[in-house]
């Protein structure tokens, strides 16, 4: 077989992947995640057996203290770990594709730090410290730092090297708005404010969970319904035209998505580092697709969230360290080795 005829013959194929891996994979991820939400609803300082669990995490009264543990703090917390660490994994996986860079992350490029920022100066102007308003602040954070990187990253047209330059200068610029900001806040907001910066699952609820909820369904079916054009974008700007794809349109619309997918998952918890790195790229080399698989990384996410946020729970009992720290610790590594292999000229 000719060079030409085998390179044409892979980008068809990246247009028709195969559906048994990625089914295969999916429910395997699914499997995990369900077992993790089992683990981490019934075990902790306090032990609660699993059909208590289960009839508390759905709302079904038990006759001992399930009730209070998993119904009003285990389960909204995991729940809400879950849907978050789908929303990290969509927001990257989407990023990726549309930078066509492993590095390109909702963290690395800035837009994580925007939502944060965000967050800060509305707690900062109006002293209000309640998670649920603050999140349409850190969303329209995320969806702003993403048209000022798109923005700044494009001439003529987007593109990718300019976009990542770009994105980790305006996370510069808005992790030290946040410093700044935390030098000037009054005293009693500084927790708050604090939180906001780092990442956790502490303290959820089910309104948390509902927020969650609603926002998968306003992102997932738009982000499966671009799949097919993103993987066409994946083989080229010139192909994917000559296949009917509004280059530019598919970009812009990906990368808003992107954004607010990640702001979404900042306005639930804030900022958590690495997972929206780290899942799209484990489930390209698990599904072995070498292009977009949105599905598992979304599943990959939620099991890389359910199992940090269970370590920062229970390694450091009593004290429970914050998701984003203990991602921040375990992710900081996997991105030094992420930069010494790729070893590319736009790294």
């Amino acid at each position: 077989m000719t060079a030409p005829a085998a390179r044409l013959r892979s980008q068809r194929s990246m247009l028709r992947l195969p559906p048994s891996r990625i089914r295969t994979v999916g429910w395997v991820l699914a499997v995990v995640a369900c077992v993790l939400v089992v683990v981490s609803l019934t075990t902790g300082t306090v032990s609660v057996p699993f059909l208590d669990a289960l009839r508390a995490a759905v709302g079904i009264h038990t006759d001992g203290s399930a009730d209070f543990i998993v119904g009003q703090v285990r389960a909204p917390r995991v729940l809400t770990t879950v849907a978050v660490g789908a929303l990290l994994g969509l927001a990257g996986c989407l990023m990726q594709s549309v930078v066509r860079n492993e590095l390109a992350s909702p963290d690395i490029l800035g837009v994580s730090a925007g939502a944060a920022a965000a967050a800060v100066v509305f707690i900062f102007l109006t002293g209000t410290t309640s998670s649920l308003a603050i999140a349409p602040a850190a969303v329209v954070g995320a969806l702003a730092t993403a048209a000022l990187i798109v923005a700044l990253g494009a001439r003529g047209r987007l593109e990718p090297l300019r976009m990542i330059i770009a994105g980790i200068g305006v996370g510069f610029v808005a992790t030290s708005t946040v410093t700044y900001l935390l030098t000037r806040i009054p005293e009693k907001l500084v927790s708050h404010a604090y939180a906001w910066t780092i990442g956790s699952t502490n303290a959820r609820t089910w309104q948390h969970v509902a927020l969650a909820a609603g926002a998968l369904v306003l992102t997932v079916p738009v982000a499966l319904l671009l799949t097919r054009s993103l993987r066409a974008l994946e083989m080229g700007d010139d192909l994917a035209a000559s296949l009917g794809v509004r280059v530019r349109s598919v970009r812009l619309g990906t990368m808003a998505l992107g954004a607010a997918a990640a702001g979404l998952a900042a306005a639930l918890v804030g900022p958590v580092g690495f997972v929206a790195l780290v899942a799209p790229a484990l489930a390209r080399r698990i599904t072995r697709t070498g292009a977009i698989a949105p599905v598992p990384a979304m599943l990959m996410g939620s099991v890389l969230l359910l199992i940090a946020d269970y370590a920062a729970r229970e390694m450091f009992s009593p004290t429970q360290m914050p998701v984003g720290l203990f991602t921040a610790l375990v992710g900081a590594p996997y991105l030094v080795w992420l930069l010494i292999r790729s070893r590319r000229a736009y790294v």
